[in-house]
């Protein structure tokens, strides 16, 4: 069984957060991951831990996308899987609006990272800094953030940044 691509079934909202574009089918993702989830093999652990954590995320169910991407953190190895891991439970802290958690988190994601991820680690330390109030050093790590993307070339990865960095210069 393959799940879904939870992407298509979101959408931004203007706190600059993901969230169910599609509750019902969301949920049902959910449901057949964590079915998934407790028949699966430890290599398969973590790809649908954090599948599963994003899709509680998704749904506002911020507890347990917390427990979710807690549960990957401790299984990710390699500094890879570890900063996405990281960043992943990093993102719930911050939708849970557990602001200091999520920044030490993320800070830590970020010192994890190897540069093909390292772009994805400080745009949620960048979103996170934004929601605690700490604007001008979220928009220095977002205008980072940007350069990186566009070095990479990724069009909705470049957009995604320019749509924070652009909240975080309207910002007071």
């Amino acid at each position: 069984m393959t799940l879904p691509d939870l992407e298509p079934l979101s959408r931004e909202d203007a706190r600059l957060r993901w969230v169910a574009a599609d509750d019902a089918a969301v949920a049902d993702a959910a449901a057949r991951a964590e079915e998934r989830l407790a028949a699966a093999e430890p290599a398969e652990r973590l790809r649908l831990l954090g599948y599963l954590g994003n899709a509680y995320r998704l749904l506002r169910r911020h507890d347990d996308a917390v427990a979710a991407h807690e549960r990957a953190a401790a299984l990710a190895e390699g500094p890879r899987e570890r900063a996405v891991a990281l960043t992943r439970l990093g993102e719930s802290l911050r939708c849970a609006d557990r602001y200091g958690e999520a920044e030490a988190v993320l800070r830590g994601a970020v010192a994890a990272a190897p540069p093909e991820v390292r772009h994805y680690a400080l745009q949620h330390l960048g979103k996170t800094l934004l929601d605690a109030g700490a604007r001008r050093e979220a928009t220095a790590l977002l205008e980072d953030t940007l350069a990186l993307r566009r070095a990479g070339g990724d069009a909705a990865l470049i957009a995604s940044t320019e749509r924070a960095l652009a909240a975080a210069r309207e910002r007071p």
